[in-house]
């Protein structure tokens, strides 16, 4: 298939990146190595892919949805020994013969589909990675990005904010406009670097399953004050122990608690309740 003579399918959210400078960019941040294996999610027609190959990396693997674009995307690269095609839906596709080989992860998500991939491959609180990447380079949707990077007090902060930085060293590299795709969307994107917190150097698992736990309470009612939020697993007693030991006020809402009080809370939280 010429690719001049495809177009995108909009059940795919397909809005494929066409700035070269941008292009360019992703590779350069990248840092790519010869000790490098990358996982690309969604490769499209290529244009990213070309560059990446165009590099010292050892292998490439691109994971490709859209079985219109398999033929095009080996016609493209099959010559590449460094290159190899996979057809599936990522969220979905056995990566277990490759996992653990991948160092770094690249990919314009599609805007449908950003939560779950965040907790594919940057992950959740209270579950060990079956993985080693150094890094993941995505370009999403700006509004998600600017959730994730807020800190407390943001009218933006929330759970994902909360999770998202216990879990990865996150670095914004630049906004991307509209016209940088194609199709445009209908929303400016960013493109954005996340290193995943080595295993040892993560909180102990127990305490980040805890941290998660109060933040799915809190911020089920992020209007709500704590002191109302977790009166659900907590007597009056044990807020008041809990209050005074996290040194965390209790009328103070969900978004205006930052990292550490959060950590605070948990540590003291499973003290009272042992």
């Amino acid at each position: 298939m010429n690719s001049k003579n495809y177009h995108q399918k909009k059940r795919f959210g397909q809005h494929w990146l066409v700035n070269k400078k941008i292009l360019e960019k992703i590779k350069e941040i990248a840092v790519l190595n010869e000790n490098d294996f990358i996982l690309e999610i969604g490769p499209g027609k290529g244009a990213l892919t070309a560059k990446l190959l165009d590099s010292k990396i050892k292998k490439l693997h691109a994971v490709e949805l859209d079985n219109d674009l398999i033929n095009l995307l080996n016609d493209k690269f099959n010559n590449n020994d460094k290159f190899s095609l996979q057809h599936g839906d990522i969220l979905s596709v056995n990566l277990d013969s490759i996992n653990k080989k991948i160092t770094k992860v690249i990919a314009n998500i599609p805007y449908n589909i950003t939560g779950p991939i965040l907790d594919i491959f940057i992950g959740r609180l209270g579950i060990i990675r079956n993985c080693n990447y150094e890094k993941i380079i995505f370009l999403m949707q700006k509004d998600v990005v600017d959730r994730i990077l807020s800190k407390e007090g943001s009218p933006n902060a929330g759970a994902l904010s909360i999770r998202m930085q216990l879990l990865s060293k996150i670095k914004k590299i630049c906004d991307v406009p509209p016209s940088s795709f194609s199709p445009p969307p209908k929303v400016f994107s960013s493109l954005v670097v996340f290193e995943p917190i080595n295993d040892n150097l993560r909180l102990d698992i127990s305490l980040e399953k805890y941290i998660d736990k109060l933040l799915r309470i809190s911020f089920n009612s992020r209007r709500k004050m704590l002191r109302n939020t977790l009166n659900s697993i907590l007597s009056n007693e044990e807020m008041n122990e809990l209050s005074e030991s996290s040194k965390v006020c209790f009328k103070l809402r969900p978004q205006d608690i930052s990292i550490n009080q959060w950590i605070k809370l948990a540590e003291n939280c499973i003290k009272i309740k042992k």
